[in-house]
């Protein structure tokens, strides 16, 4: 008798949840923010990058870049080579963003010099990560780089 109440109570349960959940109103879920474009960039970003450089020794720096949201692109490098002072490194630049949320970019530094890299923008455009790909050189150099305000206006 107690196996057939509790069998019964089961099944007016199941019954009536299922007519409950399928009476409720169905909201269409958001679709995901989709691609990326120059305005996925914007704002002020510190960067810390480290690796190797040609004569083999370990290169560390960290910097702060400022992108217009079109693909321009200002920043200081502060870097430190084993043996050497840390240098202070004045740039700007240009960057293009792929639909594809992957960005190309060249650092022109005021001594005449510039770099290319290739990086990922994550986190909805809160940070990126970074590899240095300058043709003919023979450094190894990746970074990350995080918005400096996150939880400020978009163009911070």
């Amino acid at each position: 008798m107690k196996r057939k109440i509790t069998f019964s109570i089961l099944v007016a349960f199941s019954i009536s949840l299922t007519m409950i959940l399928g009476s409720m109103r169905k909201v269409p879920a958001k679709p995901a923010k989709r691609g990326c474009s120059n305005a996925s960039l914007k704002g002020s970003y510190g960067l810390h990058a480290t690796g190797t450089t040609p004569a083999g020794g370990p290169f560390a720096a960290v910097g702060l870049f400022s992108f217009d949201g079109v693909g321009n692109l200002v920043g200081t490098l502060f870097v430190r080579v084993t043996g050497g002072s840390t240098s202070v490194l004045p740039l700007t630049g240009t960057y293009t963003v792929s639909p594809d949320c992957t960005v190309s970019d060249t650092w022109n530094f005021s001594n005449g010099s510039s770099s290319q890299h290739e990086s990922v923008i994550v986190d909805n455009g809160r940070g990126y990560v970074i590899l240095k790909t300058t043709a003919g050189e023979n450094s190894v150099i990746s970074g990350e780089a995080r918005k400096q305000f996150p939880r400020h206006r978009e163009d911070d």
